[in-house]
């Protein structure tokens, strides 16, 4: 049993070794044709990074569901924090801080860089603020709307802002990235199917007579489609490899760029490229890709080759 699993193994390592021997044979078409399929693969890997990454921005984002008060242009500081001790006792908030309008206009001072065009104004224009931090049970969408509608009903409340609304339209974006991810990851990895299918089909027809003659001294459909299966795995992994090449270029590309956009929201984000196991997904995929597409394209073609 062993030394006949070494006998399967000897021979499959050396159709696959002439499988690519035989690739290089024919450089230029063959280059071409490793091309196109790293350029087809590398879309999708590149619509990936960025759903990955949308989503990894999206998550270090999630705060818990934050409510902001402003209290009516007419609101004293002892009526703001009246309203604070009282929404204090309420059970469906955690904490509730006051912010005064000196207190927001330091801050926006500060963190804005418009000290000097604050400075031209005769009266402070913001109101006083109250910061809610709902209790665990009203942290969701619809439960934080209803305690805003209630807030906003309180006497000297003027409006109230519920702060996930950016993060719902953030989590929208990543829904809306990832599908896109999925729709060209399919469209792409049919285009590799039909181009490798198409690709072997042809380098069948061209062997055509050989084939026949092969059928002549006995040689089944499973031995003659071996060494194409070996050349669309080939097709899958080196096309792979390359792709994933491309995508690093983008990735190293593009860093610069979100790095300088990151440092405009202070924040110290980095472009994260592809792990070492989605690498080895893709390589995998695509392998079996091309094994798939020369099973079906170029075995379905070696059943009409028959001998004269």
């Amino acid at each position: 049993m062993a030394r006949e699993a070494q006998g399967w193994f000897s021979v499959q390592r050396q159709v696959g070794k002439q499988a690519l021997t035989d690739l290089w044979r024919r450089p230029v078409g063959n280059v071409l044709t490793l091309a196109v399929l790293a350029f087809a693969l590398t879309l999708p890997a590149c619509f990936y990074l960025a759903a990955k990454n949308i989503a990894i921005v999206s998550q270090a984002w999630q705060n818990p569901t934050q409510l902001t008060v402003y209290m009516a242009p007419g609101a004293g500081d002892a009526e703001a924090r009246t309203l604070r001790e009282s929404l204090a006792g309420w059970t469906e908030i955690s904490s509730a801080d006051y912010v005064s309008p000196q207190q927001g206009l330091d801050e926006f001072r500060e963190h804005a860089g418009f000290a000097k065009a604050l400075s031209l104004l005769d009266e402070n224009p913001l109101p006083a603020v109250l910061i809610i931090k709902p209790s665990v049970q009203w942290q969701s969408g619809s439960q934080a709307e209803i305690l805003a509608r209630k807030l906003s009903e309180q006497a000297g409340v003027d409006d109230v802002r519920l702060d996930s609304d950016w993060l719902q339209r953030l989590d929208a974006i990543k829904q809306l990235s990832v599908t896109l991810t999925m729709i060209m990851a399919g469209l792409m990895l049919l285009a590799v199917f039909l181009i490798v299918g198409n690709t072997l089909r042809l380098q069948l027809q061209n062997q055509k007579e050989a084939v026949q003659v092969m059928k002549l001294v006995g040689a089944t459909n499973t031995y003659i489609l071996r060494p194409f299966l070996y050349t669309g795995a080939w097709y899958g992994l080196l096309a792979s490899v390359a792709a994933l090449v491309l995508t690093t270029l983008v990735s190293f590309i593009l860093e610069g760029a979100v790095d300088k956009l990151a440092a405009l929201y202070g924040s110290d984000f980095h472009l994260t490229g592809l792990a070492w196991d989605e690498c080895l997904l893709l390589i995998i995929l695509s392998a079996l890709l091309g094994i798939l597409a020369a099973r079906l394209s170029a075995g379905r073609h070696l059943k009409e080759i028959e001998p004269i």
